[in-house]
């Protein structure tokens, strides 16, 4: 991680379970973080209580990162007070939890500004910051593993998340090059953090693991090692979805 010393990274979802662990894998770094989140709540105060100690340098912002207008002006005052922006990961998402076939085509587009339209932008504004001022840099987008997978049951989910992948890969085409600006997008599976935790509470997941399907449930901590990663400076990689779901979009069950 030595390599993102000194540098600023824009953290969007950062309260959230997934968002706390990135930013506490990125503590320890002397580093500066400005950390989006859409309200003053519990997990707010807990993360600030969390990053007393902590040597990077951690402000908060609170804005709604999923309208343009509020994106834009949290991107133009991180590149107006870092000394050297560098990196956005976006986080910000909603699991449209929707009956598909009761849903309407409203229930779409609120889950693709929410999923797909609302981070591309913030991705694309943030590139076009970075090729401004002459920098290289990286983005990492969350898409899902019903994203990648037609899940039964996913489509008003699983579609603007593919969507999202599909238009990170455009962008890394665009904002390719010298200088690199990367953009990545990490599909996760099922997480004790984030969207799947309610699920799992309610048990929802329990018959993949029953069926050896997957191992376990997967850990914020494995989520949060990988988007460090993909900060990495010296890392040749772009335009990829890694997908980290523990073998369950290889959907063993159907062996059987």
């Amino acid at each position: 991680m030595s390599g993102i010393s000194g540098k600023s990274i824009l953290i969007a979802g950062a309260t959230g379970g997934l968002g706390q662990a990135i930013v506490l894998a990125l503590a320890p770094v002397s580093c500066s973080l400005m950390l989006v989140h859409r309200k003053d709540d519990d997990r707010k105060d807990q993360l600030k209580n969390k990053l007393k100690e902590c040597k990077a340098k951690v402000t908060f912002y609170r804005c709604d990162f999923t309208k343009a207008d509020e994106i834009n002006d949290a991107t133009d005052i991180f590149f107006e007070q870092e000394k050297e922006p560098y990196a956005l990961v976006n986080l910000i998402g909603d699991p449209a939890r929707v009956d598909w076939q009761k849903a309407q085509i409203g229930h779409m587009q609120e889950s693709f500004l929410k999923n797909a339209s609302a981070p591309l932008h913030s991705a694309k504004e943030f590139g076009l910051h970075l090729r401004s001022a002459g920098r290289a840099g990286a983005i990492v987008l969350f898409s899902s593993g019903q994203g990648t997978y037609p899940f039964e049951g996913s489509l008003y989910y699983g579609v603007a998340k593919a969507a999202l992948a599909h238009g990170a890969k455009i962008l890394a085409k665009d904002f390719g090059g010298d200088p690199f600006v990367r953009v990545n997008v990490v599909a996760p599976g099922v997480n004790q953090a984030g969207m799947a935790e309610e699920s799992i509470r309610k048990g929802k997941y329990e018959p993949y693991l029953k069926q050896k399907i997957i191992p376990r449930y997967g850990e914020a901590s494995g989520i949060a090692n990988l988007t460090v990663f993909l900060l990495d400076p010296e890392l040749y990689m772009t335009g990829q979805t890694i997908v980290y779901d523990g073998g369950l979009s290889l959907r063993r069950d159907l062996l059987r």
